[in-house]
Order: structure tokens, then sequence, then C-alpha cells
């Protein structure tokens, strides 16, 4: 736990600004002490803004979070993640969507992200859970708090099974009517794209994929009945063309996820050339690198290096996490 993610949690007066411009804080030591071994003994890490740790991944959401306190498998957000969103009230269609769904994801290599609210959110970690799929949940409150007993069952299951969650808030921070819709830019902002079963004209899962468009995110949804009060904000996005419908579950995640049956096949079953080879050797070296950081440093000219790329990309060894920025799958 770094040191200035402690202070900002023992006490409401230390505030953003001073950790960055590295003020001089007094504090109570004994408190600072049994604040850090209940972080310990509850196995809850930071990343701090700061530092060279913080995941390229918060990069471009906008206000950057400067402090993130997280429990367990940071690890995740390496990985191609969907992002699944929508209201505390489901209808029957809308849980059969997520049932349907979660029935064909589990033959791919993926993992899930959403924001631990009633409805969809839960159910979304919970099938994630039972399908031995990683998720990550994006609190609305603090580490250190809990809000109802099922939420703190859920986030156990969650750690249990290798899964990661976090948050931005101080760690005994409540939440409140803002803390939700803030928390949604960063769930638009770590995922790859994102779905929604449905959502209602006044949803705040519409706040995501207002956050996900701004940050050039995919997003997509299933069209339901135009007379459907849960589909009624989702429905006017599809039809302006912010959002793209989904009519098959199955061809979504074929088209976006690689099958497990192929992810998990041996390396040394691809044959790479030398050019292939030098790039997949430079990508393992970091967990991402811009094209002209690899036309500079494999000296292969542009146009070489979109037809060496673009291979890779066809035997499913690299992906685009953003236009221009590659990495090993």
């Amino acid at each position: 736990m770094q040191h200035e993610a402690l202070l900002y949690s023992l006490d409401r007066k230390i505030t953003r600004k001073q950790l960055k411009n590295k003020e001089q804080i007094s504090y109570d030591r004994e408190k600072y002490k049994k604040l850090d071994d209940r972080v310990q003994e509850q196995n809850i890490w930071s990343l701090v803004l700061s530092e060279e740790d913080m995941h390229y991944r918060f990069s471009p959401i906008k206000p950057t979070p400067y402090i993130i306190y997280y429990i367990w498998n940071i690890e995740l957000l390496h990985k191609k993640i969907l992002g699944i969103v929508g209201p505390r009230k489901m209808s029957a269609y809308g849980k059969q969507i997520i049932e349907t769904l979660f029935d064909e994801a589990v033959g791919y290599d993926m993992v899930t992200i959403s924001g631990m609210a009633e409805g969809v959110d839960q159910l979304c970690h919970s099938l994630s859970c039972k399908h031995n799929i990683p998720t990550v949940a994006v609190l609305g409150w603090g580490l250190g708090w809990y809000s109802r007993r099922e939420e703190k069952e859920i986030i156990k299951k969650i750690v249990d099974a290798w899964g990661l969650v976090i948050s931005e808030y101080r760690l005994f921070e409540q939440p409140t009517i803002y803390t939700f819709p803030q928390r949604n830019r960063i769930i638009a902002g770590l995922a790859d794209l994102l779905f929604l079963p449905e959502a209602g004209k006044k949803s705040w899962s519409l706040i995501t994929v207002e956050c996900a468009i701004k940050m050039k995110k995919p997003v997509y949804a299933t069209p339901s009945s135009i007379f459907s009060p849960t589909s009624e904000g989702i429905l006017h996005l599809i039809e302006n063309g912010s959002v793209k419908p989904i009519v098959d579950l199955k061809n979504f995640l074929d088209h976006h996820f690689i099958s497990k049956k192929i992810s998990f096949r041996p390396q040394t079953m691809i044959l790479l050339d030398d050019k292939e080879q030098s790039i997949v050797t430079l990508l393992s070296r970091n967990q991402w690198r811009e094209m002209q950081e690899i036309i500079s440093t494999t000296w292969l000219d542009i146009q070489e290096s979109i037809q060496v790329l673009t291979m890779l990309e066809i035997k499913e060894l690299v992906y685009q996490d953003i236009p221009g920025r590659y990495m090993l799958r």
C-alpha cells in the first residue's frame, strides 16, 4: 500500500492536491499504523497516478483517478474486457439475455467488468463466478465499507474466483448519488467494449454508454420491444447509430473474443517468419507498444509493419487495445 494512499484514507482533511504537491502532512501515527495493519490483513493494495505502477488503462479516463485501491488480481487488466451494465430493475427479457450470454461466453477467453449495483451488474458478477469467467467489480464506495451483506458476499466470491475489486474512493467512503455516476466512467475506460441487455430512458447505465462513446469504445445492445420501458433508452441510441444492435450473441462473441480452444493451444504450433517474430519479441517485453515505436525498434517501414501486424492479428497473437497500440493476446 502506497504511503500517500494510506494518508488519503486516514483523514478526509488531507486532499489530493496536497499529495500531488508533495506537501508535508502531519497525521496521527498510531491511527496510521492501525490502518496499515488493517489494509494488509484485508489484502488491499493501491495504484497511485504519480507512480510508474499506475496501469495504462486508466490514462484515457477523464478525470483520471489519482489513487486506485484494489483487492486481488490486477493482472486481469492485461486481458480483453467486456463491460456489462444495465438497469437495477431488469425485465425477464434482460435477465434471459444475460444468462444466455454467459452460457455462450464460457467457451471464450475474456474478462467481464461491471459496477456491483443491483440488477444487471450483480448478475454479471455472479454469473461470471458461476461460469469461471474472471470479473472486475468497480465500486461506488470505499473498499473498507460495504452497503449490504449480499454485496459483501458477492465481493468475496469475486476474490475467491481470482477476480479484481477496485475503487477510487477513500477506504471508508460511503456511496452517494454522485459516486455511482462517477464510477461509471471507470467501467467504460477499463472495458474494451460495452454491452447492455437493456436500459430505460433514465437508466444510469446510459452514463456509462456516454463515457464509452466519448472514449471511442464500441457499444452493443440487444434490441427489445418498443413498448418496453426498460429498453426505451437503448432503443433510441440504436436508432441514432450510437449503439450497435446484437441479434446473435454467439456471433458477437466470435467476432470480439478468442475461443479458449484457440487461446490455449501451444504457441509452437504457430509458425512465424523473422519479421513476425521480431514484433512478437518486442511486444513480449512490455504490456503495449505504439506503432511508431514498433517501426523504430524493428527497422520495418510503416507498410511492412502494418502487413506484419495484420497477419499477427489474423493468427490471433496480437490485438489493438486502442487504434495504433498493440498488445500480445
